[in-house]
Protein backbone atom coordinates (compact mmCIF):
# COMPACT_ATOMS: atom_id res chain seq x y z
CA UNK A 1 0.00 0.00 0.00
CA UNK A 2 3.08 2.32 0.57
CA UNK A 3 3.96 2.03 -2.54
CA UNK A 4 0.62 2.78 -4.66
CA UNK A 5 0.21 6.19 -2.42
CA UNK A 6 4.39 6.95 -3.06
CA UNK A 7 3.58 6.67 -6.97
CA UNK A 8 0.51 8.22 -6.48
CA UNK A 9 2.37 11.47 -4.42
CA UNK A 10 4.97 11.51 -7.61
CA UNK A 11 2.63 11.68 -10.32
CA UNK A 12 0.46 14.19 -8.13
CA UNK A 13 3.73 16.52 -7.85
CA UNK A 14 4.22 15.92 -11.49
CA UNK A 15 1.15 16.97 -12.75
CA UNK A 16 0.73 19.87 -10.69
CA UNK A 17 4.80 20.99 -11.67
CA UNK A 18 3.18 20.60 -15.54
CA UNK A 19 0.15 22.20 -14.95
CA UNK A 20 1.86 25.16 -13.32
CA UNK A 21 4.31 25.15 -16.26
CA UNK A 22 1.52 25.48 -18.24
CA UNK A 23 -0.59 28.39 -17.33
CA UNK A 24 -0.58 30.78 -20.23
CA UNK A 25 0.85 34.63 -20.18
CA UNK A 26 -2.02 35.84 -22.08
CA UNK A 27 -5.69 36.58 -20.60
CA UNK A 28 -6.99 33.31 -19.02
CA UNK A 29 -9.82 31.95 -20.37
CA UNK A 30 -10.49 29.17 -17.84
CA UNK A 31 -12.04 31.30 -14.96
CA UNK A 32 -14.23 30.65 -12.21
CA UNK A 33 -18.01 29.92 -13.31
CA UNK A 34 -21.30 31.70 -12.26
CA UNK A 35 -21.71 28.95 -9.74
CA UNK A 36 -18.32 28.99 -8.46
CA UNK A 37 -18.60 33.46 -8.39
CA UNK A 38 -21.69 32.86 -6.74
CA UNK A 39 -19.93 30.34 -4.03
CA UNK A 40 -16.93 32.74 -3.57
CA UNK A 41 -18.89 35.18 -2.47
CA UNK A 42 -20.15 33.34 0.57
CA UNK A 43 -16.13 33.36 1.51
CA UNK A 44 -15.27 37.13 0.18
CA UNK A 45 -12.86 35.72 -1.42
CA UNK A 46 -12.75 35.46 -5.32
CA UNK A 47 -9.67 32.76 -5.01
CA UNK A 48 -8.76 29.34 -6.79
CA UNK A 49 -8.85 27.04 -3.99
CA UNK A 50 -12.27 27.45 -3.82
CA UNK A 51 -15.62 25.96 -5.24
CA UNK A 52 -17.56 22.89 -4.79
CA UNK A 53 -18.11 19.56 -7.02
CA UNK A 54 -18.82 15.88 -6.95
CA UNK A 55 -15.98 13.73 -6.33
CA UNK A 56 -15.03 9.53 -6.64
CA UNK A 57 -12.60 6.72 -6.88
CA UNK A 58 -10.60 3.70 -5.34
CA UNK A 59 -10.21 2.47 -2.08
CA UNK A 60 -7.36 0.22 -1.19
CA UNK A 61 -8.72 -0.95 2.46
CA UNK A 62 -7.57 -3.06 4.84
CA UNK A 63 -6.94 -2.62 8.83
CA UNK A 64 -4.39 -2.21 11.33
CA UNK A 65 -4.01 -2.75 15.36
CA UNK A 66 -2.62 -5.40 17.75
CA UNK A 67 -5.35 -7.81 16.11
CA UNK A 68 -4.25 -7.50 12.76
CA UNK A 69 -0.91 -9.67 12.35
CA UNK A 70 -3.07 -12.34 14.21
CA UNK A 71 -5.16 -12.09 11.09
CA UNK A 72 -2.82 -11.30 8.29
CA UNK A 73 -4.84 -9.74 6.40
CA UNK A 74 -5.05 -8.74 2.40
CA UNK A 75 -6.22 -5.20 1.08
CA UNK A 76 -9.50 -5.18 -0.31
CA UNK A 77 -10.40 -3.37 -3.24
CA UNK A 78 -13.53 -1.17 -2.85
CA UNK A 79 -14.86 2.70 -3.88
CA UNK A 80 -16.03 5.69 -2.69
CA UNK A 81 -18.33 8.75 -4.15
CA UNK A 82 -19.88 11.85 -2.87
CA UNK A 83 -19.71 15.96 -2.53
CA UNK A 84 -17.73 18.44 -1.37
CA UNK A 85 -17.34 22.31 -0.75
CA UNK A 86 -14.30 24.53 -0.57
CA UNK A 87 -14.49 27.56 1.18
CA UNK A 88 -11.19 30.01 0.74
CA UNK A 89 -10.05 31.53 4.14
CA UNK A 90 -6.98 33.29 2.26
CA UNK A 91 -5.60 32.76 -1.05
CA UNK A 92 -3.44 30.08 0.19
CA UNK A 93 -5.60 28.32 2.90
CA UNK A 94 -9.30 26.99 2.84
CA UNK A 95 -11.80 24.43 4.31
CA UNK A 96 -12.96 21.59 2.70
CA UNK A 97 -15.99 19.71 3.82
CA UNK A 98 -16.97 16.00 2.28
CA UNK A 99 -20.15 13.73 2.28
CA UNK A 100 -18.92 10.49 1.50
CA UNK A 101 -20.26 7.11 0.84
CA UNK A 102 -17.21 4.21 1.50
CA UNK A 103 -16.74 1.04 1.40
CA UNK A 104 -13.94 -0.08 3.73
CA UNK A 105 -12.35 -3.38 4.69
CA UNK A 106 -10.41 -6.43 4.51
CA UNK A 107 -9.84 -10.15 3.01
CA UNK A 108 -8.78 -12.99 5.23
CA UNK A 109 -9.93 -16.03 4.81
CA UNK A 110 -13.10 -14.60 3.76
CA UNK A 111 -14.14 -11.09 2.50
CA UNK A 112 -15.18 -8.32 5.13
CA UNK A 113 -16.87 -5.25 4.07
CA UNK A 114 -18.30 -2.08 5.83
CA UNK A 115 -20.07 0.40 4.56
CA UNK A 116 -19.63 3.79 5.95
CA UNK A 117 -20.87 7.37 5.63
CA UNK A 118 -17.97 9.91 5.88
CA UNK A 119 -17.83 13.20 6.93
CA UNK A 120 -13.98 14.58 6.50
CA UNK A 121 -12.78 18.22 7.47
CA UNK A 122 -9.60 19.74 5.54
CA UNK A 123 -7.63 22.15 5.79
CA UNK A 124 -5.94 22.38 2.26
CA UNK A 125 -3.25 24.64 1.45
CA UNK A 126 -2.30 25.85 -1.84
CA UNK A 127 0.99 25.10 -2.70
CA UNK A 128 0.47 26.73 -6.18
CA UNK A 129 -2.98 27.29 -7.85
CA UNK A 130 -2.94 23.91 -8.98
CA UNK A 131 -1.33 21.89 -6.61
CA UNK A 132 -2.63 21.36 -2.89
CA UNK A 133 -2.18 19.77 0.46
CA UNK A 134 -4.73 18.15 2.54
CA UNK A 135 -5.44 17.22 6.25
CA UNK A 136 -7.40 17.00 8.82
CA UNK A 137 -10.11 14.76 10.68
CA UNK A 138 -13.14 12.20 9.64
CA UNK A 139 -16.04 11.17 11.00
CA UNK A 140 -17.56 7.63 10.12
CA UNK A 141 -20.73 5.89 10.35
CA UNK A 142 -21.42 1.89 9.17
CA UNK A 143 -24.58 1.56 7.34
CA UNK A 144 -23.80 -1.82 6.48
CA UNK A 145 -21.71 -4.93 7.05
CA UNK A 146 -20.79 -8.17 5.17
CA UNK A 147 -19.11 -10.95 4.75
CA UNK A 148 -18.57 -12.94 1.84
CA UNK A 149 -21.76 -10.86 0.59
CA UNK A 150 -24.17 -12.19 3.34
CA UNK A 151 -25.01 -9.57 5.84
CA UNK A 152 -24.23 -9.89 9.72
CA UNK A 153 -24.96 -9.00 12.79
CA UNK A 154 -24.30 -4.97 13.53
CA UNK A 155 -25.01 -5.46 17.13
CA UNK A 156 -21.36 -6.37 18.31
CA UNK A 157 -19.61 -3.97 15.72
CA UNK A 158 -18.74 -0.56 16.69
CA UNK A 159 -20.34 1.61 13.80
CA UNK A 160 -18.55 4.79 14.86
CA UNK A 161 -15.10 5.45 13.56
CA UNK A 162 -13.16 8.73 13.47
CA UNK A 163 -9.45 9.49 12.75
CA UNK A 164 -7.49 11.44 10.27
CA UNK A 165 -7.36 12.03 6.93
CA UNK A 166 -4.42 13.59 4.40
CA UNK A 167 -3.53 13.58 1.43
CA UNK A 168 -2.85 16.08 -1.87
CA UNK A 169 -4.45 16.98 -5.15
CA UNK A 170 -3.73 18.62 -8.61
CA UNK A 171 -6.41 20.70 -10.55
CA UNK A 172 -6.86 21.47 -14.15
CA UNK A 173 -9.27 23.67 -14.77
CA UNK A 174 -12.67 22.23 -13.52
CA UNK A 175 -10.89 18.85 -12.99
CA UNK A 176 -9.23 17.28 -9.90
CA UNK A 177 -6.79 14.27 -9.40
CA UNK A 178 -6.08 13.42 -5.74
CA UNK A 179 -4.80 10.66 -4.02
CA UNK A 180 -5.31 10.17 0.20
CA UNK A 181 -4.56 8.06 2.92
CA UNK A 182 -7.15 7.52 5.74
CA UNK A 183 -6.26 6.52 9.10
CA UNK A 184 -8.70 5.07 11.86
CA UNK A 185 -8.38 5.43 15.47
CA UNK A 186 -11.73 3.68 16.86
CA UNK A 187 -11.38 -0.16 17.08
CA UNK A 188 -13.73 -2.19 14.62
CA UNK A 189 -15.27 -4.34 17.11
CA UNK A 190 -17.71 -4.14 20.68
CA UNK A 191 -17.19 -6.62 23.36
CA UNK A 192 -19.09 -9.35 21.39
CA UNK A 193 -17.68 -12.14 19.16
CA UNK A 194 -18.84 -11.57 15.74
CA UNK A 195 -15.92 -13.74 14.03
CA UNK A 196 -14.23 -10.86 12.29
CA UNK A 197 -10.91 -10.71 14.79
CA UNK A 198 -10.05 -12.01 18.27
CA UNK A 199 -10.35 -8.90 19.46
CA UNK A 200 -11.40 -5.68 19.41
CA UNK A 201 -8.27 -3.56 18.40
CA UNK A 202 -8.52 -3.99 14.63
CA UNK A 203 -8.98 -0.45 13.06
CA UNK A 204 -9.33 0.81 9.40
CA UNK A 205 -6.87 2.15 7.42
CA UNK A 206 -7.69 3.09 3.17
CA UNK A 207 -5.75 4.56 1.01
CA UNK A 208 -8.03 6.21 -1.95
CA UNK A 209 -7.21 7.34 -5.90
CA UNK A 210 -9.88 10.09 -7.07
CA UNK A 211 -11.22 12.15 -9.72
CA UNK A 212 -13.17 15.38 -9.03
CA UNK A 213 -15.28 17.61 -11.43
CA UNK A 214 -16.08 21.20 -9.84
CA UNK A 215 -18.95 23.28 -10.89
Amino acid sequence: MKKYLLSAGMLLLSLGCFAQEQEPETEDHTGPTTLQKNHNELSGLDAPNSGFGIKGGLNLANVHGDEADALNPSSLTSFHGGIYAQFALTESFSLQVEGLYSRKGYEAEIDNRFDYLELPLLAVYNITDNFSLHLGPQLSVMIAAKQDGNEINMEDINTFDYGLAGGAEARFSMFRVGARYNLGFAGLLDDGDTGLAVGNELMHNVAQLYVGIGF
